[in-house]
């Protein structure tokens, strides 16, 4: 069920220029010829993002690109998402070269507030404020870290880098995310913190899984949470939260690369962590409890397109616990559940909740699209939110033709 919308034209370029024709990327995809025949025509609209995976591998291209992952930020201020890409990439911090930056170093509590800030901008899914702060943040952790040392700064320097990472990932920046993140678990190995580095590998583990790299972001997940898997004697909570929060993204990787039982061992494990807890947690921006299992349970079920379970494990979730994308993101499990259930009208307000959140958030969701598209089909006259939403897809879809 997740899924993508209008890549027909873009899969038959690619095909063209790969010099494939349809049967032999089929084959090389593991997928059927009438799948990319139908994609190809429009006759079909969607397709599971495992299918998705496995063509973008067939035509040996990042699946941001099949999907025209693309950025549609609107600028807030001087800097911009690029303005981003070029603070995580610059030449100046190759080994042996001196960053050569102007500037006194910054109280490292100033700094950490200003991560807390970021953070809060990031959740509220305003991407255009986030991508106006975060140069500046990167450059004054980078040098009160060369007048400090690394200890002090260790933290905030991480958790900027972690960001960047992820507003790269939204934007269609795949390259550019991993190294944002490879960056930021270098600068968490700095500190003294296990449970911090473990959440930064996590990162790492969601990026490679928005990659379609589902085994070795599997792979990742399992070993980070082995090498702090807790003693439940000690109880330590931020050990608990970096530990199941590992143990749910395996959940989420297994449930993408449809290996549903797989993926509902991890939860299990997961469950028996937050129950030990006893309620949710926000340790390092990373969520973990009983309503990040029941809402990871819910994407797991959606994947598996199993959409009463879905509306089962729905609901345990409570949006208190849940940060606003994150509740954002479970909406739209939610509403693609009821839309398979036919309950069209509940559906669309759920969605058009998900869509309130944050609009800006919700036009870089390629399963916001799928969600849209599937709730259209359904309906004759298109009521005003719907309307709405639709507007939001197809001017991303406008955006990406442009870039």
């Amino acid at each position: 069920m997740d899924e993508i919308t209008s890549i027909g034209p873009r899969l038959r370029r690619l095909r063209t220029d790969h010099g494939m024709t349809q049967t032999e990327l089929a084959d090389r995809s593991s997928v059927s010829v009438e799948l990319i025949s139908k994609l190809e025509r429009g006759a079909r609209q969607t397709a599971k993002l495992s299918s998705l995976t496995k063509i973008a591998r067939g035509l040996d291209e990042d699946l941001s690109v099949l999907v025209g992952k693309s950025n549609r930020v609107k600028r807030v201020g001087e800097a911009g998402v690029l303005a981003v890409r070029d603070a995580v990439s610059d030449p100046a911090l190759l080994p042996g070269l001196d960053a050569d930056d102007d500037g006194e170093p910054t109280d490292p509590a100033d700094l950490w507030a200003q991560v807390e800030r970021a953070y809060g901008a990031y959740f509220a899914g305003h991407f255009g404020a986030l991508a106006s702060t975060l140069p500046h943040l990167l450059s004054e952790c980078r040098i009160t870290r060369a007048a400090l040392g690394p200890g002090p700064v260790a933290a905030a320097y991480a958790h900027a880098y972690q960001l960047a990472a992820c507003l790269m990932i939204h934007t269609g920046k795949d390259d550019a995310s991993l190294l944002a993140s490879e960056r930021g678990i270098h600068a968490a190995a700095e500190g003294e913190d296990e449970f911090r580095l473990a959440t930064l590998y996590g990162t790492y583990t969601w990026i490679l899984l928005r990659m379609g790299r589902h085994s070795q972001a599997e792979a990742l997940a399992v070993r980070t949470a082995e090498s702090i898997e807790p003693s439940w004697s000690t109880r330590n909570p931020r050990q608990l939260t970096a530990w199941g929060g590992q143990l749910l993204h395996a959940a989420v990787v297994a449930g993408a690369a449809e290996r549903h039982d797989d993926a509902q061992q991890y939860l299990a494990q997961a469950k028996a962590g937050a129950d030990l807890m006893g309620e949710d947690r926000h340790d390092y921006w990373v969520s973990f409890g009983p309503t990040s299992v029941a809402m990871q349970e819910a994407h797991v079920w959606t994947a598996a397109d199993q959409p009463t379970r879905v509306l089962q494990a729905s609901e345990r979730v409570d949006p208190r616990a849940l940060f606003p994308i994150s509740y954002a993101r479970h909406s739209l499990n939610e509403a693609a559940a009821l839309e398979r259930r036919r309950n069209v009208d509940e559906a669309i307000a759920v969605a058009d909740r998900a869509f309130q959140i944050s609009p800006e958030w919700f036009r870089h969701q390629r399963f916001a699209g799928s969600v849209v598209t599937d709730l259209t089909s359904r309906k004759t006259q298109l009521p005003a939110a719907l309307r709405r939403m639709a507007q939001a897809c197809t001017e991303g879809q406008g955006m990406q033709a442009n870039e």
